[in-house]
């Protein structure tokens, strides 16, 4: 689960060219970390918590490269000027639509690459690939927990059920293969025959996508599944045929709406359970507009 910490940065994409994959690193401590990617082949993109020194190099234009961002420094915890961890630099800030039609500004976001070359990958792609996190891990997180019920009357959130390490490891095991099996159900309807159906009924012909997918009814679905014994060991072929098709219909059946530019704020990690608090926030619906901190582009 995605947690604080006490290192340089709080978020953080990781690229390991062995797996050709974009993963997802909730948590990064810091410079030992950064190293260990970049020895990998990897390359990291990171939001730097406030407090956390970036210094301007001494030279006449200060770091700052042609596309908005500068080069900088982490240090080592050696202290030693040789071993700094040399880092690119962007910060921006959001003006996103307020409750009066006014628009408000959001907290500076300042972050960090390992990819120094501008000219390759230009500053407002670094930007971009960062805002990916939210599909990459925090959506997958908070749909993830949203399945822990029934822990005990708690306030901060949902927790699991053992009480001893040993059936924490083995639950929360189960859990996570739980969620990723309703995520194969979901990526295996998109292959069928039914995506490609839906995809006829529609003005544009656009094919279905993963983040249109409802996470909640495709795990309703697996636990009516499951409730209802469809599957057994001896089910036959056809019948795992119709299971598979039924399960096809249920992900495709209700899809979100995504790119709806909504917004709220951040005053809530976990749904209150006192009766006189709002279980829900106020969220308004409008383009957002990025503000560059830059020389030459505020």
């Amino acid at each position: 689960m995605p947690g604080s910490e006490g290192g340089c940065a709080e978020k953080a994409r990781v690229h390991d060219p062995r797996t050709r994959d974009l993963a997802a690193q909730p948590t990064l401590p810091g410079y030992d970390l950064i190293t260990a990617i970049l020895l990998a082949k990897g390359h990291v993109i990171a939001r730097v918590r406030e407090g956390i020194a970036l210094p301007f190099q001494d030279a006449p234009d200060r770091g700052w490269l042609p596309g908005g961002s500068r080069m900088s420094w982490l240090n080592a915890p050696s202290g030693k000027k040789e071993d700094r961890l040399p880092v690119r630099v962007g910060e921006h800030s959001a003006l996103v639509p307020g409750p009066d039609g006014d628009g408000e500004v959001s907290e500076t976001c300042t972050l960090i690459t390992t990819l120094l070359d501008d000219r390759a990958v230009p500053a407002g792609e670094i930007m971009q690939a960062y805002l990916t996190r939210w599909s990459a891990s925090e959506t997958a997180f908070g749909e993830n927990k949203a399945t822990i019920t029934g822990a005990g009357n708690r306030t901060s959130g949902p927790v699991l059920r053992s009480g001893c390490p040993q059936l924490v490891l083995q639950e929360a095991w189960a859990w996570l293969t739980g969620t990723q099996l309703v995520r194969a159900s979901e990526a295996a309807a998109l292959r069928g025959g039914e995506a490609a159906a839906r995809a006829l009924r529609r003005k544009d012909a656009k094919p279905v996508t993963a983040d249109e997918e409802s996470f909640t009814a495709a795990r309703h679905h697996a636990i009516r599944s499951m409730e209802t014994t469809q599957v057994t060991a001896t089910s036959s072929l056809a019948a795992l045929a119709a299971a598979e098709d039924a399960a096809a219909r249920a992900c495709l059946h209700t899809l979100n709406i995504p790119g709806r530019e909504r917004h709220s704020p951040r005053v809530q990690k976990a749904r209150p359970k006192f009766g006189h608090t709002s279980a829900t926030k106020t969220t308004l619906t409008g383009k957002h507009e990025v503000i560059v901190y830059a020389p030459g582009r505020c």
